[in-house]
């Protein structure tokens, strides 16, 4: 079976009636280069995902669109087809540049300003549908579609369906550019929509056949030349012969060439005119050719006759013919008549139809003679020549009668004067006449055979038509027969896709099954990553708990050795300042003595000097007065700021006395902190190991379930193995099937091709009949112009003729005409046979796609499995590390207890420390108190000595005085 890959260069996508919901849906990043997609009859309520920059055909039509919009990137777009949908409003257009017809037909639409924005030269939109919708105002239709500049072709009401809108003609002077409204052109014809075919998808290599047979116009018709050498021959000789030597034969030629000028402007004016059929213009051709050949032929013989007679003519009538007859005035007269009324039948023959022109072809009379007379006129000749005798004759009326009533006579000529050098140039010009009218004759008996050829080539036509008529019939059973084939095909395909959509459902459901195992196995592996997540959050609590631990632990001694060093250093002050105070005693016992052992000096100093009450005892005590005062005065500011400096020295030292306790009262309050908080950890850690104990618990369970599901899913997985297998026999069942179907496809396409042979042959043998006809339509004018010159009768033979010619030239249209429909027909159904081939390749790519799909489905089946046997022992293993890791765990955990325990016990025993420490800082605050209270006493006996020894020197003072 051979195998078909998707066709990405393809140009045309078709979804019709596919049950589309959304465009996302529509696989169109698959295709490379596409052109033409019809999404006809589906369900789309969106115009989205459409980045298609080659598009050039889009047919939206019988959706549930609401909106227009998404059509931005469309910029090469020609044709767009949003016809029955639910469209309110014209807009989103904007950037389609190259579109040329838009259809919006069968909405609901009352909104078409969106026009607006299509204004200039380079929007190219020149046919517009808006037929079926809801339309009301025609000022806003004008206001909408003025700057439309290209816009040619305009429908609003078509086939029964239209708007509210009806002012046609309004509509068509306020839009000047437009030339279509309705089907209606401007001069309110109707016209048919044959110039926008180029742009519907799929037509164009049908334009050739679209195009109707009366297109080539009439007008675009080059003239025939018409050959007639004899007759040509015939006239220059009496062309070069005649000498117009009167004025009556000038103004007798120039009436017959007026007359000429006006048939001839006639005729342009009927060539010239497009409406006129091919049939009439033709005969009227022929009349207006037959007219001019008569009067130049009665133009030649009137001129020759007046060479010889010269002197007939009056001074006195210019006007008139000079071939008269007995009575000059009546023969000219009678002559001008039968002219007059030569030209009133041409003048009706053109005003009528190709039936009044054969009318007045049969009934006008020529101004050649007929073939009788001129037989008669012959011999009339020779009996002359044997006689040899002057005298009048028939003939002669005969030859130069133009019409019945108007002859003209030798005799009466010769009456009036002629000499013998007239008599034989009239006799020489007789016997031109008779050489001529011999070659006339040649050239009938000639024509005659020509018709009876021309007879019996129609007859051969007639057979030929008939046998293609029978070929056509056979033609039209054969495509009976394709079309009979194709309905089965499209049965086969059918029933193929309802098969493939039973597949497809299996498949589903089947990947339904497989989704939820793998959820599943992905909520049970979620499962052991939480657990495993949990064990390490365990993990790294405990590993928290023993470095908080351990850094409280070296807090707490670090804070004990500081408040050691405190306490040390707080001794070391509390010595510091004993020994300070000692030395201040000992100073102050100094002196005292100092004080006692001067004033004993001054005392014995005082007994061995003069009395107190001289002037200089007064004096030098005065003297040392000031300067003990002065002495005494520095002592007690140096006294004082040694004070000052102590008790600012005490201060400091009750405040960081002060600042100590508070910080040993802020450690105690941490630590207990501290200790509350490793209880509560401790009981946490407790906690989560009951929760780990009941996790691994669950644990087990849920893989003695997942061991349970992997035997479940094994067992399910051969089922589906074998189910497999009998749908890929199936389908390789129906593949054979498909094959025959295939192969019985080929041969009805080798019959299309032997077919389309017989078509190509048929068009070549109806090309040959074509030239062939037109051949005889050359020969048919020909002989038209010819029996122009001849009699009554050959005009009336060749009219017969050429109604017949017409009439089978008509049949011959027609058959082509039937012949090109056929054909058309014929290429439509080829074509339609080529679609139905490309779709069963399509469906032989879709059933290697789905055989594909299987085998991917079985062997993703068997990865599954083989990944679910290395999950489970990746499981089983894991589990294993994860019961050990518990039992280490649960190691620690005692291990944890144990270290509890211990620092439970360093707890108590700093505790304990703790209260002697406190009961020590108590002690030393209490000797620290006492120490303050002495130094308070101190300072109060330093005070009350200090004022003793002031009063006594006071009193010495005073005393002294």
């Amino acid at each position: 079976m051979t195998s078909f890959g998707i066709d990405v260069d393809s140009e045309e996508l078709c979804m019709i009636d596919s049950g589309l919901q959304s465009l996302s849906d529509v696989p169109i990043r698959q295709y490379n280069n596409l052109k033409v997609l019809n999404l006809h009859c589906n369900f789309l309520r969106r115009i989205e995902n459409l980045q298609l920059r080659s598009l050039l055909h889009l047919d939206l039509s019988s959706n549930q669109i609401e909106r227009i919009e998404g059509l931005d990137s469309l910029s090469n777009l020609r044709t767009l087809n949003l016809a029955c949908n639910q469209i309110t409003t014209v807009q989103g257009l904007d950037g389609l540049r190259a579109l040329v017809k838009l259809n919006l037909s069968y909405n609901h639409i009352t909104d078409i300003s969106g026009f607006h924005r299509l204004q200039g030269r380079d929007y190219k939109l020149s046919h517009v549908e808006l037929q079926g919708n809801r339309i009301q105002s025609v000022q806003h239709v004008i206001a909408s579609l003025r700057g439309c500049l290209n816009l040619r072709r305009f429908t609003l009401a078509q086939d029964g369906s239209d708007n509210p809108v009806c002012s046609w003609s309004s509509i068509m002077s306020a839009v000047p550019q437009l030339q279509i409204l309705d089907g209606v052109n401007r001069d309110g014809t109707p016209v048919q929509a044959a110039d926008i075919l180029a742009d519907i998808p799929g037509l164009d290599q049908y334009m050739e056949f679209l195009l109707p047979s009366s297109s080539n116009s009439v007008s675009d018709m080059d003239p025939v030349a018409l050959a007639t050498p004899h007759i040509d021959e015939a006239l220059e000789k009496f062309k070069e012969r005649a000498v117009m030597s009167t004025s009556e034969v000038s103004t007798s030629s120039t009436t017959t060439d007026q007359e000429t000028a006006q048939r001839e402007g006639q005729r342009d004016r009927l060539t010239s005119g497009n409406k006129s059929p091919i049939g009439s213009r033709l005969s009227i051709d022929h009349e207006l050719r037959l007219e001019k050949l008569e009067h130049q032929l009665a133009q030649v013989l009137y001129g020759g006759k007046s060479t010889r007679s010269p002197k007939v003519t009056s001074p006195r009538a210019p006007k008139v013919s000079p071939l008269r007859s007995r009575s000059p005035q009546g023969g000219s007269k009678t002559a001008r008549l039968v002219a007059k009324r030569d030209v009133d039948q041409t003048d009706e023959s053109d005003s009528e139809g190709p039936k009044a022109a054969g009318k007045s072809r049969r009934s006008r009379k020529t101004k050649i003679p007929s073939y009788q007379r001129a037989t008669v006129a012959s011999r009339e000749r020779e009996r002359k020549a044997q006689s040899s005798g002057v005298s009048s004759s028939p003939s002669g009326e005969d030859l130069t009668q133009p019409a019945p009533g108007s002859p003209v006579s030798g005799p009466r000529v010769l009456s009036q004067g002629e000499g013998p050098t007239a008599y034989a140039a009239d006799r020489q010009l007789k016997s031109e006449i008779e050489a001529t009218y011999v070659q006339l004759m040649q050239e009938l008996e000639g024509e005659r055979e020509r018709r009876w050829k021309a007879e019996q080539a129609t007859k051969k036509l007639v057979d030929h038509i008939q046998s293609m008529r029978t070929k056509a019939k056979e033609d039209h059973d054969l495509q009976d027969v394709a079309i009979q084939a194709t309905t089965r095909l499209k049965q086969a395909l059918t029933n193929e896709r309802e098969a493939k959509l039973r597949l497809k459902e299996e498949v589903d459901s089947l990947k339904h099954q497989v989704k939820v195992m793998t959820e599943k196995l992905e909520a049970a592996e979620e499962g052991e990553n939480r657990q495993h997540q949990a064990l390490k959050a365990m993990e790294q609590t405990t590993a928290r708990a023993e470095t908080e631990h351990i850094q409280q632990q070296a807090h707490e001694v670090k804070k004990t050795q500081e408040a050691l060093a405190r306490a040390a250093a707080a001794s070391r002050e509390v010595d510091l300042l004993k020994n300070s105070v000692k030395t201040l005693k000992s100073q102050v016992h100094s002196l005292q003595e100092l004080v006692a052992n001067r004033e004993q000096e001054h005392r014995k100093v005082l007994e061995g000097k003069f009395d107190l009450n001289s002037k200089e005892m007064q004096d030098a005590i005065a003297r040392e007065v000031s300067t003990i005062r002065e002495q005494h005065s520095s002592q007690l500011q140096i006294q004082q700021e040694k004070m000052d400096t102590l008790m600012k020295q005490y201060t400091e030292l009750e405040d960081e006395f002060r600042m100590a306790l508070q910080i040993e009262s802020d450690r105690f309050r941490e630590l207990q902190a501290a200790f509350q908080k490793n209880s509560r950890e401790a009981a946490e850690n407790t906690q989560a190991l009951l929760v780990a104990q009941k996790k691994d618990e669950t644990q087990t369970q849920m893989i003695a379930d997942l061991t349970a599901l992997v035997k479940e899913q094994k067992g399910r997985l051969t089922e589906l193995s074998k189910s497999r297998q009998e749908q890929l026999r199936e389908l390789r069942e129906r593949n054979l099937t498909l094959e025959g179907q295939v192969e019985d496809a080929r041969k009805k396409m080798v019959q299309l091709e032997l077919l389309k042979q017989e078509r190509t042959k048929m068009q070549s043998q109806i090309q040959a009949q074509e030239s062939v006809i037109e051949g005889l339509k050359a020969e048919r004018k020909l002989w038209g112009q010819e029996l122009a010159q001849q009699g009554s009768a050959l005009a009336q033979d060749r009219g017969r003729l050429e109604a017949k010619i017409e009439a089978l030239t008509s049949e011959v249209n027609s058959l082509k005409k039937q012949l090109d429909r056929e054909v058309d027909a014929l290429k439509i159904k080829s074509k339609m046979l080529d679609d139905q081939t490309e779709t069963i390749r399509k469906l032989k790519d879709a059933l290697v796609e789905r055989d594909e799909e299987i085998k991917r489905a079985r062997d993703e089946g068997l990865k599954i499995q083989k990944d679910l046997e290395s999950q489970l022992t990746s499981e089983t293993s894991v589990n294993q590390d994860l019961q050990e890791k518990v039992d280490k765990l649960t190691e620690r955990k005692e291990e944890l207890k144990q270290q509890v325990a211990d620092l439970t016990d360093e707890l108590e025993e700093s505790k304990k420390a703790h209260s002697i420490l406190n009961k020590r800082w108590k002690e030393k605050s209490e000797v620290i108190g006492q120490l303050e209270k002495q130094v308070r006493q101190m300072k109060d006996v330093w005070e009350s000595n200090e004022k003793k020894l002031t009063e006594e020197r006071d009193k010495a003072i005073q005393g002294a005085r």
